[in-house]
């Protein structure tokens, strides 16, 4: 018992760890595609942080799952039969909690910008009452950005780099509580687990095997280590199951980069201005900690069929609001109702396509969630990679037709490798 509690301190050691790193990285993310909206400003600069950014979204997001899915294990060792349940909860405390952190983040993004615009005297800056380029007509014109290039930054430059430095720090503080907290994985961690016809249970090497493997695994170099869990993992993305589902995957990441890189500029800063970009960001992320705290709790019970179903629904109903929306003064507040859907939809997809990497693949667990980070990523890069080739309502367009195959493809999948076993 002594033992469980303090894992689950850890547990929440790791998980606050999460909320700040989150806070800071995503209070300034959604910012970018508006204070950047300028044709052609500060390419050398975009470009290297963006591979920055992308090394570091792509290892957070796979390892964070592999951190909470071995909770799940630690927790369940005396309890068996109890891991699959817990497995899944702790998916959706995970997500749950980055989108509460992206709430933090955004609440300081609204604060920095509010005293900007007061200082500023922009606090009374009247909106630009000519929306036929915003919304889904938003085809990214230089010249009409230029006319309203107001609406899209903040009046000083110090305003970006004080907002910046204290999310930094942020992340700083998250960094300093993971290498405080989170364990150094040795040859006891449990391989993976294995399900019987009774029962899930965890599999734990013997005395002999466990000095074998300590003894194996302090021969191979760092390297060959990386290149078997990558050749396990190129293996796995070729497999018939995964390229059925992992269309679920890369469309979770276009729908956050379209959130990320459309709504808050075309409709948001077009409409409302940057200053209301956190505010906007605040909802998302608050449906979204809601979404993913309850999906958890649905999926552990009645599995992620019903979760995936209503995300489906939300967005349908979200590209249609976005479609035949006529934007006037007086239907503004439209963006926080669409704001709300879209933080639920996009963090259903996300907690519910990795949990479901977990059950596709439960032998191969690690490497699994390796590769729903992959496709998550291809869909983050897809979607900012049209950014500026694309109308919003083309882009949208392209989000309903992959969602429609996605989903069609994944119940092939479900009933062909999975209906038995959910």
């Amino acid at each position: 018992m002594c033992a469980e509690k303090t894992s689950r301190v850890r547990l929440y050691l790791f998980l606050g760890g999460v909320f700040l790193t989150l806070s800071g990285v995503f209070g300034v993310v959604p910012l970018v595609s508006s204070l950047n909206v300028e044709e052609a400003i500060a390419y050398y600069t975009l470009i290297p942080a963006a591979v920055f950014f992308g090394v570091g979204d792509g290892w957070y997001w796979s390892s964070g799952s592999i951190v909470a899915n071995n909770f799940a294990v630690e927790i369940s060792k005396n309890e068996p039969g109890t891991y699959e349940v817990r497995r899944r909860l702790f998916t959706g405390f995970f997500f749950a909690v980055c989108r509460l952190g992206t709430a933090f983040g955004s609440a300081v993004s609204v604060v920095f910008l509010f005293v900007d615009r007061q200082l500023s005297g922009r606090s009374n800056f009247t909106t630009n009452q000519d929306f036929s380029f915003c919304g889904a007509n938003d085809c990214q014109d230089p010249n009409i950005t230029l006319a309203n290039i107001e609406q899209y930054t903040p009046a000083f430059v110090a305003t970006r780099y004080s907002l910046i430095a204290f999310l930094a720090g942020l992340v700083l503080i998250a960094v300093f509580s993971y290498r405080v907290n989170l364990p150094v994985e040795t040859g006891h961690e449990v391989d993976r687990t294995i399900n019987t016809s009774l029962e899930r249970i965890i599999k734990l090497p013997s005395v002999g095997e466990d000095e074998a493997t300590i003894q194996k695994m302090s021969s191979e170099t760092s390297f060959k280590v990386m290149a078997k869990s990558l050749k396990s993992t190129l293996k796995l993305l070729i497999t018939p199951k995964h390229l059925l589902i992992m269309w679920l995957a890369t469309y979770g990441g276009m729908t956050l980069s379209f959130f990320n890189g459309e709504i808050t500029r075309a409709f948001v800063s077009c409409v409302l201005g940057v200053d209301k970009v956190g505010v906007a960001v605040i909802v998302f992320s608050a449906s979204g900690t809601l979404a993913a705290y309850v999906g958890g709790k649905v999926n552990s019970k009645y599995g992620r069929n019903y979760p995936f179903a209503f995300a489906f629904v939300l967005d349908v109903s979200s590209y249609v609001v976005c479609l035949t929306w006529q934007i006037t003064e007086n239907t503004t507040w439209v963006i926080y109702i669409l704001s709300f859907m879209f933080g639920m939809s996009d963090t259903l997809w996300q907690s519910q396509t990795n949990e479901m990497y977990g059950s596709f693949f439960e032998d191969d667990n690690k490497q699994a969630l390796a590769a729903w980070n992959i496709m998550y990523e291809v869909g983050l890069a897809t979607q900012f990679a049209i950014s500026e080739t694309l109308c919003v309502w083309q882009k949208i367009y392209l989000q309903i037709a992959l969602m429609i195959v996605a989903v069609s493809l994944y119940g092939i999948a479900y009933f062909t490798f999975l209906a038995n076993l959910s």
